[in-house]
């Protein structure tokens, strides 16, 4: 399936008074809704796309991109799927994932991507790992999300841990995203990664 790649308007009143309302001790939200990296803080992709074997010039791209344009992520989140569209500079890129189920998916040149979320909590964390061929061979990238308050704030927290399986290599990085509401623009026409899986 390909991704419709035309202005999306977003429209989720529920998440916005979730987001703004004042916190509640015993309830955290949920991560449904759309949300923004807080490029004030956090780390940044370097290492991980290091740990992949991506290229200096490439990485150098991927920074200034990611520097220049926001990078939203769009979450519907339940007790049996995750389900989240990103989009930045670089990436345009939905994945539809049925909690505890393994996601497959065949690569050019007969080489194999799996993909396994599950959660303890559903609408709240998820923990994502993927097994996937890179430049320097096959990384394990365990993807985690939680949310945490921060005041009257709901942030959403991204720990992403990846290990090359054949140097032993493994480098994490921490990346923080916040509340969005408003219009989001189209993926650069340069974006990769339109294939949906599910």
């Amino acid at each position: 399936k390909i991704i419709d790649q035309s202005p999306i308007s977003v429209n989720w009143d529920h998440q916005k008074t979730m987001n703004t309302a004042a916190p509640t001790p015993s309830v955290l939200g949920t991560m449904n809704g759309t949300w923004i990296l807080d490029k004030s803080r956090g780390s940044s992709m370097r290492g991980y796309l290091e740990t992949m074997g991506v290229t200096e010039l490439a990485i150098e791209a991927h920074e200034k991109g990611e520097s220049d344009h926001d990078t939203i992520n769009q979450i519907e989140f339940d007790d049996e799927y995750f389900k989240i569209k990103k989009m930045s500079r670089v990436t345009d890129l939905g994945l539809d994932l049925k909690l505890g189920q393994e996601f497959r998916e065949t690569l050019p040149g007969d080489r194999v991507k799996t993909v396994l979320a599950t959660s303890d909590d559903p609408g709240k964390s998820v923990k994502i790992v993927s097994r996937m061929p890179t430049m320097n061979g096959i990384a394990t990238v365990v993807d985690t999300k939680t949310l945490q308050r921060e005041g009257s704030l709901l942030v959403l927290v991204q720990t992403l841990v990846i290990r090359n399986e054949r140097n032993g290599k493994e480098h994490t990085t921490i990346r923080y995203f916040l509340p969005h509401q408003g219009e989001i623009g189209a993926p650069a026409v340069t974006a990769k990664g339109l294939v949906k899986a599910g």
